[in-house]
This record gives structure tokens, sequence and C-alpha cells, in this order.
């Protein structure tokens, strides 16, 4: 069973950048305009299309940290059960909690300036 679980995990690792970068032949992404004689041009990005890259990026920062803070909030859940009363331990996990509480705040507020940036540059 577990060799099945590997195999499976294996080939979902080595297939998922494929699927990721795949895209439609006739999509604009790529395709180089007719009766153009550069080749390599780059194609100029509008300023609503710039912002989208911005707030993907973002997005993807804000959910790494929040996925971080979460799981060390569970490792200082796992600290304190295993601290058994012994006050160095039970201050680590207090400092981890702490610095968890702080990165789930900090996702919070990233993602909440990203919706207030939107709203005031009216971009949505």
């Amino acid at each position: 069973m577990k060799h099945t679980i590997y195999i499976t995990l294996l080939f979902v690792v080595l297939l998922a950048p494929v699927a990721v970068f795949a895209f439609a032949p006739d999509s604009a992404l790529g395709n180089i305009p007719a009766g153009s004689t550069t080749i390599g041009a780059s194609t100029a990005y509008s300023g609503t299309q710039i912002a989208d890259k911005i707030t993907n990026v973002v997005n993807w920062f804000s959910w790494f940290i929040a996925l971080a803070a979460v799981v060390m909030g569970l490792y200082a859940g796992f600290l304190f059960i295993t601290a058994r009363g012994e006050p160095a331990q039970l201050k680590t996990a207090r400092a981890t909690l702490l610095w968890a509480v702080i990165g789930i705040a900090v996702a919070v507020l990233a993602f909440s300036l990203v919706a207030i940036s939107k709203a005031i540059f009216t971009l949505v």
C-alpha cells in the first residue's frame, strides 16, 4: 500500500509542472503577432495586468505565511503537551505560540491590504 502511495505522489510531483505550465496553442500567451519581424519581442503589460500579477504574488505569499503560522501553532500545541510542567519547555511553547499568532495576524493583514488597495485604486 505504501509503495502505491509513493508512486502516485511521485507521478503527481513529476506531472504537476506539465499541467501548470500548459496553455492552449491558440491563446495569446507567447504568440508573435502576424507581420512582426522581431523574434523574442516582449508583450507590454497594461496597468491592470501588472496589478493582477502583484496581487497574485502577494496572495501566494500571504497563503504561505498563513500555512506556516498554522503549522507553527500546531507545533506549539505539541510542545505544550510534551512539556510536562517543565518551565524551560513551557517558555519555548509560549514563545512559539506567540509567534504563530503574530504570523496569522500578518497573513490576515496582508489579505486585508490587498482588498483595501484594490478598493482604493478601483482595480476591482
